[in-house]
């Protein structure tokens, strides 16, 4: 079978079988051939068997790939010349001659009976057409396989390596969904992607990229992107791509269709809008209420649902539980009513929504008071004067009898914080604390 064998001194003997499929060669773990040399990129070029060529990509590797001691960035090796890869010298070895599989002939059909049913295949039309934009062939075919399964055969799917390709591709295609990476030879990916956001703005554009920063994505967003990802590299991870990326086809053919609240919710339809910076006008009507929402490059600027206008009207119309609606082409209203930003409004109106249900869920609510706690007298200062309080004169009576006690449910529990001055005594006189008893 073919192989690419390594014959530098170091890592030396060290080989790789070759198939149909592309393979990728660098130092980093999640290539097909695993090269450990500090002169090899992480990802440093890709090769594919043709014949008996091998075809070769360098991936804008640090230092360079050759052939035969010339520098390419896409070339053809022949068996027993040399590829360099940094340091790294390889050779093509043709065990045996690659001969294309016997050609397998198919046996005539049966004569058909007189009133027999015949079965007739009916070839299915493609719903959505991708175009997956990296300059890595090896990527894009592992992921389109993938997505062509995911996708039920609903997807059909173009592939290109450099910015001219891609272009010529959405030439010549209805394309309705492309998904480029950020690192692209001659021209980057945020360069292409401002290229299609001008040419095709009606198309929808993801980023998918290994290295994603948040400056990357600042630009990518402001030059059109509707989502910025990274590259998956789980089977979990892939799947979720697809399934943001289907769903975002999905509504992207959805312009001008209909369906009741009890299937979709309002604000999930008012959500995709936004995401996806799409112009519309949201008719929403119900037995009692009719509506318009308008939308405008993915904000909310003006509602109204009978004599409301504005977030009134907003938050009047989503409180619909039945009712319909209907996408409709976006035309400019005569004042912009509403100018906060889309995901607050929402949030907004789920948070008047609540409060409505519970008040009318709870009836007339008692409110619980609790008395307040009795005041602590405020003990004097560390340092002041202790006011005494002159006795009163004596009583002119002889003998007066001592003050008939309060009622018993009058007394209070002397605290710490009582200083006690001066005292009446059984002779009917007052004396002071510290004054001696005659």
């Amino acid at each position: 079978m073919p192989k690419l064998v390594v014959t530098s001194q170091t890592p030396a003997g060290l080989s790789h079988e070759l198939g149909t499929n592309w393979v990728t060669i660098g130092r980093a773990a999640g290539n097909t051939f695993q090269i450990l040399d500090a002169s090899i990129s992480g990802q440093h070029c890709e090769v594919r068997l043709r014949g008996d060529e091998l075809a070769v990509r360098d991936l804008r590797s640090t230092n360079g790939t050759f052939i035969k001691n010339t520098m390419i960035s896409e070339g053809v090796l022949k068996p027993g010349e040399t590829l360099r890869l940094g340091n790294i010298e390889l050779r093509l070895e043709m065990s045996a001659p690659v001969s294309a599989p016997p050609k397998v002939e198919s046996p005539a059909p049966s004569p058909v009976k007189p009133g027999e049913a015949v079965k007739v295949a009916i070839k299915v039309p493609k719903k959505f057409q991708v175009l997956l934009v990296d300059d890595s062939m090896a990527f894009l075919e592992t992921i389109s396989e993938l997505f062509d399964v995911m996708g039920n055969q609903t997807w059909e799917i173009h592939k290109a390596s450099a910015a001219d390709q891609a272009l010529v591709i959405l030439l010549q295609n209805p394309i309705a969904l492309v998904v480029l990476d950020l690192g692209m030879p001659m021209l980057d990916g945020v360069q292409l992607l401002g290229i299609i956001h001008r040419r095709y703005p009606e198309v929808k554009k993801v980023v998918l990229t290994g290295k994603a920063s948040e400056s990357q994505r600042a630009a990518c967003l402001a030059n059109g992107a509707e989502l910025f990802l990274e590259k998956p590299i789980t089977p979990d991870g892939i799947k979720f791509v697809f399934n943001v990326l289907n769903d975002l086809l999905s509504w992207t053919h959805r312009e001008g269709f209909s369906g009741t609240l009890r299937q979709v919710g309002l604000p999930d339809v008012i959500q995709m809008q936004c995401l996806g910076r799409n112009s519309c006008i949201l008719e929403v009507r119900d037995q009692q209420t009719h509506g318009e929402i308008y939308i405008e490059d993915g904000a909310i600027i003006h509602a109204k649902a009978g004599d409301l206008t504005g977030e009134k009207a907003f938050h009047r119309l989503l409180t619909l539980a039945n009712g319909e609606f209907q996408l409709h082409q976006f035309k400019k209203p005569s004042a912009r009513t509403v100018q906060g930003p889309w995901e607050l409004l929402l949030m907004e109106s789920a948070r008047s929504h609540d409060e409505e249900k519970n008040a009318a869920a709870g009836g007339d609510t008692i409110r619980i008071t609790k008395t307040p706690p009795a005041t602590k007298p405020v003990p004097p200062a560390e340092n002041a004067p202790v006011p005494i309080t002159a006795p009163p004169s004596a009583p002119l009576q002889q003998s007066p009898a001592p003050p008939a006690p309060a009622p018993e449910a009058e007394f209070k529990v002397l605290g710490d914080d009582i200083i006690v001055v001066s005292t009446y005594d059984e002779d009917g006189k007052w004396h002071t604390k510290d004054e001696p008893k005659k």
